[in-house]
């Protein structure tokens, strides 16, 4: 009987991991997808940021945007002059559709 106890209580500490994985990876999944469309934006009165005078500190700080890809817009810049068109970003090393798709409401080329 002892045995079965020991058993039971391994179990359920075992399903309340799993429970917790599963959890934190949905909550992740969450963080993934952009919460506010460019219309959702403006009615909250959000500035959108300009990649031609930002900062890389700036530019970290977009939703998805790591460090490393705000460093490689701000040399991109430096190197090829201003962004016409904040979808030239795609051309910036280490940013895909999925990361342009993530910050394109936050973002502006002015």
């Amino acid at each position: 009987m002892k045995l079965f106890k020991n058993g039971a209580v391994i179990l359920i500490i075992s399903i309340c991991g799993l429970l917790a994985i599963v959890g934190a990876e949905i909550y992740l999944d969450t963080l993934k997808t952009q919460p506010y469309t460019p219309q959702e934006i403006a009615q909250l009165g959000y500035q959108r940021i300009n990649i031609n005078t930002a900062s890389a500190e700036e530019l970290a700080a977009l939703p998805s945007l790591t460090k490393k890809q705000a460093r490689n817009i701000v040399d991109h810049r430096e190197e090829n002059g201003s962004f016409s068109d904040i979808e030239e970003l795609l051309n910036v090393k280490g940013i895909g559709e999925t990361t342009y798709r993530r910050i394109e409401a936050y973002i502006t080329a002015e």
